[in-house]
């Protein structure tokens, strides 16, 4: 999964929108077990999303909020909300058997009932069985730290970033990866922040700072929002952690990255 400087054009919007976003229920098919469920899916938001603290971790909604991560209540198969209906048909069996042997915490009608940590973790074993690459396993243990110190588990969160943060260690060691090594030095900069390594954190910031935006066939225009909405992030990050209102010290908060009502 090739981070693109055209995925980051909205994150570099900073128009602010006091809107909420909105929901609504929707049904959905198993392609395990042809269940029928109830899922939440996106109503409206705005850009207004992109100016949350978990900013500060690169973690964006959807992936902060726990409507996002949809759990079938019979088989329990646990996926993306993008990819609950779209699961390769070759994968199925195998897929099927892998949750034969899933246990949850409890029985359930509406997915939301089942904590958000739970569902990530079985949907960590789905996604283990339909090859992912090391992008998208950088991304997931990404989110699933965000999610787990929003619950409190804080051991189970820096586990999740120090995997993060061994990956991107490789990507930035690694010249055919693609990824624009702005960005990947301002998540290292993030995970070792989180991980109480602040020292680090402003080193690979300040490396993010000296390093310019270059994404290949990125449009000059592009490239060039990509690079100062970056440079902003930078010099703010650098400036709250050296701060008495430290990024992580949000982390526990419920409430903090929480724009859905």
């Amino acid at each position: 999964m090739k981070r693109t400087a055209a995925s980051f054009a909205s994150i570099f919007c900073f128009l602010i929108n006091a809107s909420a976003i909105t929901w609504f229920p929707e049904e959905f098919t198993c392609p395990i077990d042809k269940e029928k469920n109830t899922f939440m899916v996106i109503g409206s938001y705005g850009s207004y999303v992109y100016a949350d603290r978990s900013k500060y971790q690169w973690v964006f909604f959807p992936r902060t909020s726990q409507q996002t991560y949809y759990m079938c209540k019979k088989c329990h198969l646990t996926t993306f909300m993008w990819d609950f209906d779209k699961l390769p048909a070759d994968k199925i069996d195998a897929i099927r058997k892998l949750l034969a042997g899933v246990k949850i915490s409890k029985d359930f009608k509406d997915y939301q009932d089942v904590p958000v940590v739970e569902r990530l973790e079985v949907l960590e074993q789905v996604y283990s069985l339909l090859g992912k690459d090391n992008e998208w396993w950088e991304d997931f243990y990404r989110t699933k730290a965000f999610h787990y110190a929003k619950a409190g588990e804080a051991e189970k969160a820096k586990a999740a970033r120090l995997k993060s943060l061994q990956l991107i260690t490789g990507f930035l060691s690694d010249e055919k990866n693609e990824s624009p090594k702005k960005l990947l030095y301002y998540i290292s900069g993030a995970m070792k922040h989180f991980t109480e390594d602040d020292k680090g954190a402003i080193e690979d910031l300040e490396k993010a700072l000296a390093t310019k935006y270059a994404e290949k066939n990125a449009k000059p225009e592009t490239a060039d929002n990509a690079e100062k909405g970056l440079n902003e992030r930078i010099k703010d990050y650098i400036a709250q952690i050296k701060s008495d209102q430290k990024p992580r010290m949000f982390d526990k908060d419920p409430n903090i990255h929480d724009h859905d009502r």
